[in-house]
């Protein structure tokens, strides 16, 4: 049974921006948007009695303000109408600055979404350029006063560092900016160049990129530490109790439905992968099977919850994996992480240290 939803909106205002890699499209019509809610509709009416009362939703793509106000309320009474909730369900959307108007903030809230994610990649203008990312910021200011009207709604910005011939001071300006708007939660990517991306083709790599990296990296620990926000994960920093539930669950094993183009699910055992284009989707074309052995599947949840900084207790990672501790603690793969300092462990649990939070790549070769 399904603790979670993932939806996946696969629409873009605007065209894509250079950078993004995410199954999406940068134009749509309010018809192709209803053609997408109608077959949307057809897949929760499916799926909804393989769902528990859900922990949490999580609204992506794409860009979900993208929709139209009366498609993005459809979508939301849809989620309402064949799930049901939990009390504390933590309901997510993401949102662009450019496409979410005052009318679609106030569906989002009335609509039950308590947590907005909202894109803004950089508030430098000519890194804006650089990397290709549509809109601008100017509605933002108005967006942010207008979600915080209502007590206990969550704010999280999207940023992205490391680009090549960025500067340090730069990167400082744009968490200070950030800062200002008080989020409850900061996602803090270092730029990928995605093969096949616009951007991939005209910015090549720069020589310093390491280097930068690790400087933006130790700044966000000592700048956000400073402000209350606390790195729980690779590239995710929180006020206390923010943590986005939505993807921490995911990372230590939950179960989750996704509907839509590209969208994923896992059931605890086997992962099923819808297709990846909007046509294909439509038309039915059932999803891709990740069909891993149990032991195999043991050790991927086992390393995706070695991305948190708090990693796993021994006793939530029995309860997912029926991993034993004396178990993980001999499998060749822990002793070389634990002799290379890149995990540690103790009588509560195992978890990546400092340098295997840096180095998580390493983590996650070892253990799959």
């Amino acid at each position: 049974m399904f603790r979670s939803l993932y939806v996946h909106v696969p629409f873009c205002s605007g065209g894509k921006c250079d950078y993004c890699a995410f199954a999406s499209q940068g134009h749509s019509s309010p018809e192709e948007q209803g053609e997408y809610l109608d077959a949307l509709e057809e897949e929760f009416r499916r799926k909804k009695a393989e769902c528990m009362p859900l922990r949490s939703i999580f609204i992506g793509g794409g860009t979900p303000s993208a929709l139209t106000a009366e498609n993005l309320q459809r979508l939301l009474e849809m989620v309402r109408r064949y799930f049901r909730l939990e009390t504390d369900c933590e309901w997510s959307s993401e949102a662009n600055p450019e496409s979410l108007t005052p009318e679609k903030t106030e569906v989002l809230q009335e609509g039950g979404v308590n947590r907005l994610s909202m894109g803004v990649q950089s508030f430098q203008e000519a890194l804006r350029r650089k990397i290709g990312r549509r809109g601008t910021l100017a509605n933002l200011p108005e967006i942010v006063s207008r979600w915080r009207r209502h007590p206990g709604n969550r704010l999280n910005l999207d940023l992205i560092y490391a680009i090549p011939g960025e500067a340090l001071e730069e990167w400082k300006a744009d968490l200070e900016m950030a800062m200002a708007f008080q989020p409850d939660h900061l996602s803090c990517y270092s730029l990928i160049l995605e093969e096949g991306t616009p951007l991939a083709k005209r910015l090549p790599p720069a020589d310093d990129d390491d280097e930068l990296f690790l400087e933006c990296w130790k700044w966000n620990d000592e700048f956000l530490g400073r402000h209350g926000l606390r790195r729980y994960e690779i590239s995710n920093f929180c006020r206390p109790g923010c943590e986005c539930r939505h993807n921490y669950e995911v990372w230590h094993g939950q179960t989750y439905l996704g509907c839509g183009p590209a969208a994923v699910s896992f059931d605890g055992q086997f992962r099923f992968a819808n297709p990846s284009a909007l046509s294909e989707w439509l038309r039915g074309v059932p999803p891709e099977v990740d069909e891993l052995a149990l032991e195999a599947r043991r050790r991927e949840v086992l390393a995706f919850g070695m991305r948190t900084v708090d990693g796993w207790k021994w006793t939530d990672l029995q309860n997912v994996t029926n991993f034993q501790k004396v178990e993980v603690q001999q499998l060749p793969a822990s002793r070389e992480l634990y002799r290379d300092g890149l995990v540690k462990w103790d009588d509560e649990g195992l978890r990546p240290t400092p340098k295997g939070l840096l180095y998580n790549d390493q983590i996650l070769e070892a253990y799959l």
